[in-house]
């Protein structure tokens, strides 16, 4: 599925609260391409996940810290059911750069 502006949106699969890095798992295709964006949609339930570690997103083969614009790592705080991260893939080293976050309703798909 694509949103109105033609970035792919790729939903999430279920999300556990795992020690350390809490992955945020999707689907093994598409394939992740560097420097291409994409919207990852959490619609399914979000765990207690306020323990101050990083959020990573892995696709099975490739997996990725998800980073701020300064630079840091995402903390999970603020993650909720219906929200949408529109992130960067970037392979040196492999991370997604966050672009934004946003509520569904601010993604009208075709």
């Amino acid at each position: 599925m694509a949103c109105c502006n033609n970035i792919p949106l790729i939903r999430a699969t279920t999300i556990t609260n795992a020690a350390g890095a809490p992955p945020v798992p999707i689907p093994a295709t598409p394939e992740l391409v560097p420097g291409q964006v994409y919207d990852i949609g959490l619609f399914t339930a979000i765990p207690a996940l306020t323990d101050g570690s990083t959020v990573t997103i892995t696709n099975g083969t490739d997996t990725g810290f998800v980073m701020n614009a300064m630079g840091n790592y995402f903390r999970p705080l603020p993650l909720r059911s219906r929200t949408i991260l529109r992130v960067l893939w970037l392979d040196d080293p492999d991370h997604f750069q966050l672009i934004g976050v946003r509520g569904f309703r601010g993604c009208r798909c075709a």
